[in-house]
């Protein structure tokens, strides 16, 4: 070996030894930093499909804002769109209106691998004007164009207030919903702009079809748009088995809350604000809050309780400890992760928590 490649060797050997040593501390720091240990982020689903409603009925104003139900569709995709980590999802944008015919779907985004700044940016370019009828049974009834091309399982987050132009020549949304459900591997999100009585029993359904699908009101994702997260990824304490997607990411110390409540109490504040110092240092990282509670009430009840524990946690790092929020992925998770019995009070007592887990340190 001539002296020139010995030296080429040595020089690489000391790079090699100098990042495995630095890679083995920043682990081991992060690793027990605040109390912390190793978790794993798993994707629940392969591919999501956004079905938008821009029809003429989304001209009605949302709530007591100024903004129409339409520009609140897009502010709410555009707030998931900032808080989603990349795990290398098939993603789409379609919209069901306007169009004519039996099968109808708009494609804004065709599926392809979800990418946050061309998501963002068709979001911006998408029509701002509600127009047409709602075609809701055409653009279910030809969702089979786009899932037959798909493998794995597909979440579809289906903006509707239930109205529909009808059709006779092919059954309800609920029907082709259900059809679609032995068809497929899917999901349905309902996101519900403000169905009547009427409307509502018919969505209520499509949100019914299978164990993994739900529905959210409107005013729960504005602001708040983790209840979109449930239904994409989980939070795994083992390391998962098989060929999942899998992001690491490194847990602190649980932030735990009273019964019924979901104010963060003062004993927490010195944590957060060492966590938000981190955030400051290393910019490239990012926040999952994943809220839980223990099992006493019913299920919508915690569902909506472990969104305000994480919410409140948020709410702090963003104003207290001046974290952007496009850095915080949340999601509730009611009481179906207990880290405890909820047999006793103390068991009970650790379920009452808000996960913190940091991503993506560089």
């Amino acid at each position: 070996m001539t002296s020139a490649r010995r030296s080429l060797l040595t020089l690489h050997c000391a790079l090699l030894a100098i990042l495995m040593t630095v890679f083995t501390a920043h682990a081991g720091k992060m690793s027990t930093m605040w109390g912390g240990k190793e978790v794993y982020m798993v994707r629940k689903a392969d591919n999501f499909i956004i079905l938008y409603d821009r029809s003429a009925s989304m001209a009605d104003m949302y709530a007591q804002t100024v903004m129409t139900e339409l520009a609140a569709e897009r502010k709410i995709l555009l707030e998931k769109n900032a808080t989603l980590p990349d795990m290398n999802w098939q993603a789409g944008i379609y919209s069901f209106t306007p169009g004519t015919g039996v099968e109808n779907i708009t494609t804004y985004y065709p599926m392809q691998a979800y990418d946050k700044k061309s998501f963002s940016r068709t979001i911006m370019k998408m029509p701002r004007e509600p127009k047409g009828a709602t075609l809701l049974q055409q653009g279910l009834w030809a969702l089979p164009n786009i899932l037959n091309k798909l493998t794995g399982k597909t979440v579809i987050f289906l903006f509707t207030d239930g109205q529909y132009t009808p059709v006779d020549k092919i059954p309800s949304p609920s029907v082709i919903a259900s059809r679609l459900n032995a068809q497929f591997d899917l999901c349905f999100v309902v996101i519900n702009t403000g169905a009547q009585k009427k409307e509502l029993k018919e969505i209520t359904a499509i949100s019914k079809v299978n164990s993994c699908s739900y529905m959210v009101p409107f005013e729960k994702l504005l602001g708040n748009p983790e209840w979109m997260t449930y239904a994409l990824f989980e939070i795994q304490e083992a390391k998962p088995a098989g060929s999942s997607e899998v992001v690491i990411g490194y847990e602190w110390e649980n932030i735990l809350f009273d019964f019924d409540k979901y104010n963060v109490k003062p004993e927490y504040f010195d944590i957060l604000d060492k966590v938000a110092a981190f955030l400051k240092e290393h910019p490239a990282a990012r926040i999952i809050l994943a809220g839980h509670t223990d099992s006493i009430g019913t299920r919508e009840y915690n569902m909506n309780l472990s969104h305000q524990r994480a919410a409140s946690v948020r709410a702090y790092l963003v104003q207290k400890g001046e974290v952007s929020a496009d850095r915080i992925t949340l999601s509730g998770f009611g009481f179906d992760d207990p880290v405890a019995t909820n047999d006793t009070s103390e068991g009970r007592a650790l379920n009452r928590r808000v996960q913190g887990i940091i991503s993506g340190v560089e």
